[in-house]
């Protein structure tokens, strides 16, 4: 695998001078080899480096937005199952570990029912009996499989770095191999995408669950962030966290994630990126061989409530005992295409590190924030979606401070617009960036996989460079100017002493 040194040279130096050429991206663009099977799936290919390492990523185009109502949870839920194993690994006895699942579906279905009273007047000695008859089913399944096989069978055949994550849009699943392993990858992930058995199911919603409570429920900041982001958003599936409400993870069940894994992890919505020393045309003929016969979907991607539009500020308080801390969302539009980079850029200029407007005006100049910091996209960036900011009041000041001045320095941007010198360092930074994402092997991989799925294909990678050149300060002027406090949202973690003082 090429080291960051040896990519800088291969691409070329000459594309972090200011002329901003793109002759080094064009080499490696050439490079690159797409396929599309008949069932849809789209394979990219890029030969890289010199060691015989390579690179598998699968990117799944579905995400937190397409759970149904009282279901959320599953799409992150999905990526803890897939590494459960299918009928052929992890099976002691397929067929009686498929009665035994079976059971105990039913078993906790009972359960249910009867603990959410649907069953009627049942008693607590009854409902403790469905759940003792339900973890006894739990147990008898287990007998019957080994839930490590598919993580085993990774490791043994030398896979590295095996990972991965969910997103309100999209999921992904990566590993790095040797190249000589690259048939055994296509089968192990023909078997995990293809026939996932979801054994352990009930078992792992305990681990999602304490996931959740660690993340949000007991975690200061994650309890803000789904404060404000379901405040933020009202209608579109954004609302919802994609790691789920506690009380539907409480209740999913096998059945229900076996139903959504078959809507949506069909063929048509994958891409798979394999970045390595490999030949395009052997990764393409076992893309055919193992994934060919992946069904195709018989429905498009479920269509989203669009988000009516903000008509005015809208607060939200949280009170717990924590330092106050202050979070501000603003509307903006899908970060995918060009707006991808122009957004980029514009957080560049307000929170890019310690030169950026905002840490100078409320770190260095007002002393009123410890610190800032910002992020773009959140929670997804298919849809329109927001822009967030985190200051952190140092004593004597209040998370409303924060706000005004933050607000004023975005007002000044969009009436003045950025200085020639910030415009300058804004497109260095942002070549030094895209070159740190691409350094490696699987950053490559999931920057093309991206594009494919997002930002108009895979090519718009590596035409990043000229688009941003040709950025402007008017465009800055009015992406700022669309930064609007009637369209923002304020999320304000306060003490309780300090409210009722």
């Amino acid at each position: 695998m090429m080291t960051a040194l040896s990519f800088f040279v291969f691409i070329g130096p000459q594309i972090l001078g200011f002329g901003g050429s793109q002759d080094g991206f064009q080499a490696l663009a050439d490079e690159v080899e797409v396929r599309e099977l008949d069932n849809g799936l789209r394979v990219i290919v890029l030969p890289f480096g010199d060691a015989p390492v390579a690179a598998f990523r699968v990117t799944v185009n579905t995400g937190g937005m397409d759970e149904e109502l009282g279901l959320t949870g599953l799409a992150h839920f999905a990526e803890h199952m897939a590494f459960k194993g299918s009928r052929r690994i992890g099976s002691k006895d397929w067929a009686s570990e498929k009665r035994a699942l079976e059971e105990c579906d039913r078993a906790w279905k009972l359960y249910e029912a009867a603990s959410t009273h649907q069953l009627g007047n049942i008693s607590n000695n009854e409902i403790q009996q469905l759940l003792a008859s339900f973890e006894s089913a739990r147990a008898e399944a287990d007998r019957f499989s080994d839930a490590s096989a598919f993580d085993t069978a990774v490791s043994v055949a030398g896979g590295l770095d095996q990972n991965a994550s969910t997103g309100a849009d999209s999921t992904e699943y990566h590993v790095s191999l040797p190249v000589a392993q690259m048939e055994r990858w296509f089968w192990l992930t023909r078997e995990q995408l293809g026939d996932p058995v979801m054994r352990e199911f009930y078992k792992e919603r305990d681990v999602v669950m304490e996931e959740r409570r660690m993340r949000t429920d007991s975690n200061a900041f994650g309890s803000l962030l789904e404060a404000v982001l379901q405040s933020a958003f009202v209608a579109h599936p954004y609302r919802d966290p994609v790691i789920g409400h506690m009380d539907d993870l409480e209740y999913l069940d096998r059945p229900e994630m076996l139903a959504f894994w078959k809507r949506h992890y069909t063929a048509e919505r994958m891409v798979v990126t394999v970045v390595g020393k490999v030949e395009p045309d052997d990764v393409f003929a076992l893309a055919e061989k193992y994934f060919g016969d992946l069904p195709r979907g018989k429905k498009s991607r479920i269509r989203r409530t669009q988000e009516p539009a903000q008509k005015g500020e809208r607060t939200v308080r949280v009170i717990r005992p924590t330092s106050p801390m202050v979070l501000i969302a603003w509307h903006v539009p899908e970060i995918t295409k060009r707006n991808k980079l122009l957004y980029a850029a514009l957080g560049d200029l307000l929170w890019g590190g310690p030169s950026s407007r905002w840490y100078q005006r409320l770190v260095k100049e007002e002393r009123i924030s410890a610190e800032v910091d910002g992020w773009l996209g959140y929670p997804g960036r298919v849809d329109p979606t927001l822009l967030l900011m985190v200051g952190v009041p140092v004593p004597g000041h209040t998370g409303e401070e924060i706000v005004r001045i933050a607000q004023e320095e975005i007002e000044r941007l969009a009436a003045e617009g950025p200085t020639v010198r910030e415009m300058g360092s804004l497109r260095r930074r942002a070549k030094m960036e895209l070159l740190q994402r691409l350094e490696s092997a699987q950053g490559l991989a999931g920057e093309l996989a991206q594009a494919e799925l997002f930002d108009g294909g895979w090519e718009t990678l590596f035409q990043s460079l000229d688009v941003v050149e040709l950025l402007t300060a008017d465009d800055l002027k009015k992406a700022a100017a669309g930064l609007n406090p009637l369209q923002r949202v304020v999320g304000l973690m306060h003490d309780e002493v300090e409210v009722g003082s």
